[in-house]
């Protein structure tokens, strides 16, 4: 048996024993059969997704259509990502069809399955598998996520992506490097991590309309952030458009994220709003809307955190992978 051959034995093995035998699991609709080849692909790399020669599947059903398409992750594993915004109902009977056909095709995995609110997450894989980091799945990461998150307009968000099961860039996760011994003041301290003391000084600086956080003392519209939110892109103090830095001109800490999926966005979104809700006031009014960026039409949610008087704020917008935060003062 030459190399080729034998390597080609081994992979049969490897997947033979670690991967469950689809032909056993009997589909019975069309949802189940497209997860079927959606698993079945994720065997060999999305080759065939990858090149063309096959169509991605859909993961429909009559009452809800989630298109398919090919990505990856930032450490270039291939990921299938499905995508929907639909009515909640609609996004429940998805939910209720897909999760038992996946646990029907994967019998071998554990479904960690996390049920918040009206809500619904769902990561799967080989038993004790582990959350992928932002960069991308290692080996013993969950290759499967579900989720589903519920709007205020009465529309739902549906999610699923499956990571590739044979990628030449799955491999074992680095060790971390030595943490180093952080100086008096700097890092973690009473539980607030860098993001959390980065957004209390930015909150706090609202007073004197930012002025502290100016990394230059200037007239123009708009100047570099001497505090950035970690992760972020980029972080910068801005006035109103078009006038220079006054008194009665509206100031704004503005800071971007751009994530690697809609899913990372998703996650980053959500997790600011998480801290952000412990450090507005208790009297500022709270709401979550749906908005049109002005020159694209381009959709965006936004979560609105605003003083009883108007003249300060709270605004941060999801729109796809991006993240937006704007801290707004006026006098």
């Amino acid at each position: 048996m030459n190399r080729k051959s034998l390597c080609v034995f081994f992979l049969y093995i490897f997947f033979s024993l670690v991967l469950p035998f689809h032909a056993l699991a009997q589909c019975k609709d069309q949802l189940c059969r497209n997860l079927q080849n959606l698993l079945d692909a994720a065997v060999t790399d999305f080759r065939e997704y990858r090149s063309s020669r096959i169509a991605v599947p859909d993961a429909s059903i009559p009452a809800a259509k989630v298109p398919c398409q090919m990505t990856a992750w930032a450490n270039n594993v291939p990921m299938l990502m499905c995508y929907a915004q639909v009515p909640e109902a609609n996004a429940e009977s998805w939910y209720l069809d897909a999760l038992p056909s996946l646990q029907t095709l994967q019998p071998s995995w554990h479904f960690k399955i996390d049920s918040p609110a009206a809500d619904h997450f769902v990561d799967a894989g080989l038993p004790d598998c582990q959350l992928p980091d932002r960069e991308g799945p290692y080996l013993g990461h969950c290759p499967l996520h579900l989720q589903i998150t519920k709007q205020n307009d009465g529309t739902a968000k549906i999610y699923l992506w499956m990571s590739s099961l044979s990628s030449p860039y799955l491999m074992n996760r680095p060790p971390d490097p030595p943490q180093k011994a952080a100086p008096a003041g700097v890092g973690a301290s009473n539980g607030c991590d860098d993001l959390c003391q980065g957004l209390k000084k930015a909150f706090e600086a609202r007073a004197n309309s930012f002025d502290d956080l100016r990394a230059a003392k200037t007239n123009s519209a708009t100047s570099e952030a001497a505090v950035t939110l970690a992760g972020a892109t980029q972080c910068a103090i801005k006035t109103a458009a078009g006038v220079p830095h006054s008194d009665g001109a509206e100031t704004q800490f503005v800071c971007y994220w751009m994530e690697t999926s809609a899913p990372a966005g998703e996650t980053r979104f959500r997790d600011l709003i998480s801290r952000l809700q412990i450090l507005v006031p208790s009297t500022w009014a709270i709401r979550q809307e749906d908005q049109f960026e002005e020159l694209t039409g381009i959709k965006a949610t936004a979560w609105l955190a605003t003083a009883p008087d108007a003249k300060q704020e709270i605004a941060l917008y999801l729109s796809n992978q991006s993240v937006g935060i704007h801290i707004r003062s006026s006098k």
